[in-house]
């Protein structure tokens, strides 16, 4: 009994303290509990994140800081450092020795350096204004007029003394810095005759060449930017006239004419196209209408107008022709002939006789035409 007691007991134990451990619950933790750790931990967070940003800034803004300050610096130290070489310059008596190199100036701004204990608060101090630095001086002689003889070719030697007078007349005595020589390219604008006598030369050098077709393309440019050039339009005509465009040639002397009317060229040219073409009418109509026709004193002009006039019986017109003729070639015995013919022609017999008379006694005639003479004065009753 004892031990079924005991075994009872131990049960009643067992039991109690499983029964002890079953009432043991774990510790749950509140909602609230982790919105609070949560926002703290972002808080963390943000406040890391805008310290760094914050810390960049600052190290951006040293650095900008630090670029920016040291041209600056540069620049005061440079000067600084032509200051103080211009005042040993000046105080000196030794002569500069001045040779020719490629650089800007005796005082070079790369190669200037200044003393370690010219502290940055000095430099600091000095003044950037090249006015006033140059008022520290008594002397004349700035560094801009020293550096201004570096690009001379040869080496000089020039003492700086403490008089300004003496410094501005060596200065004076240098010779002129020679100037790089410069190429300027500009286009002069041709008149209207300079501009067609260069192509006339052009067209005369294509003729000499035998390149017709070239020749004529630069008498129509010359026409073109001088249309009362007369020599181009008579060349132009005469190549037309070589290669039978009588058109073209004849409207061609007719804008000659109308330009020119008492240009005679223009007119026997545009006559002897129309005998070409047979034209006989024209030819003496282009000849006689021109004006004060009977003060033209041209042999060539007279000839063409007495012989057409004397075709188209017109010998009123061929007499006055040949009248000029005589009166410009007395000795030609030809003339006179002309000038009888015509004269019997128009019934002035007596005048005719003369003239045949005349003619005999010139020189020029042939054998038959001196017959002819002879035998019109015979039968004239002379």
């Amino acid at each position: 009994m004892s031990v079924i007691n005991q075994m009872l007991k131990d049960l009643d134990k067992r039991q109690a303290e499983q029964q002890g451990s079953n009432d043991f619950t774990l510790p749950v933790s509140s909602p609230s509990s982790n919105k609070k750790t949560i926002f703290i931990s972002l808080l963390i967070i943000i406040l890391l994140n805008a310290g760094g940003i914050f810390v960049w800034q600052i190290y951006v803004e040293n650095q900008t800081l630090k670029m920016s300050t040291t041209p600056k610096i540069n620049l005061i130290e440079n000067q600084a450092a032509e200051v103080e070489y211009s005042a040993k310059l000046l105080s000196s008596s030794e002569p500069i020795n001045i040779s020719d190199n490629n650089d800007t100036g005796i005082v070079k701004s790369k190669n200037a350096t200044v003393n370690n204990d010219f502290k940055e608060d000095e430099l600091a101090q000095v003044d950037l204004n090249p006015a006033e630095l140059s008022q520290n001086f008594s002397q004349d002689i700035t560094i801009e007029a020293v550096a201004s003889k570096v690009d001379e070719p040869a080496k000089l030697n020039i003492p700086l003394v403490n008089d300004s007078k003496s410094q501005q007349a060596s200065l004076d005595s240098l010779p002129p810095v020679a100037k790089k020589s410069t190429l300027t390219i500009s286009r002069k604008e041709l008149t209207p005759n300079q501009l067609a006598e260069q192509k006339l030369k052009r067209a005369e050098q294509a003729l000499a060449n035998n390149d017709v077709s070239k020749a004529e393309t630069m008498f129509e440019d010359v026409l073109l930017v001088l249309p009362t050039h007369k020599t181009a339009r008579k060349h132009l005509a005469a190549l037309w006239f070589g290669r039978q465009s009588y058109s073209a040639a004849l409207n061609l002397l007719s804008q000659g004419i109308n330009l020119s009317p008492n240009d005679s060229e223009f007119r026997v040219m545009q006559a002897r196209i129309y005998l070409q073409q047979n034209s006989i009418q024209q030819a003496f109509d282009t000849l006689n209408n021109m004006p004060n026709v009977n003060e033209m004193l041209n042999v060539e002009y007279q000839s063409l107008r007495a012989t057409t006039a004397q075709q188209l019986k017109k010998f009123s017109f061929s007499a006055q022709a040949y009248q000029i003729l005589v009166n410009l070639e007395p000795s030609s015995g030809r003339w006179w002939l002309g000038l009888g013919v015509a004269l019997d022609s128009n019934s002035e017999f007596k005048q005719a006789s003369t003239a045949y008379q005349t003619a005999l006694n010139k020189t020029g005639l042939s054998g038959s035409a001196e017959n002819f003479a002879r035998q019109r004065i015979i039968e004239l009753g002379e």
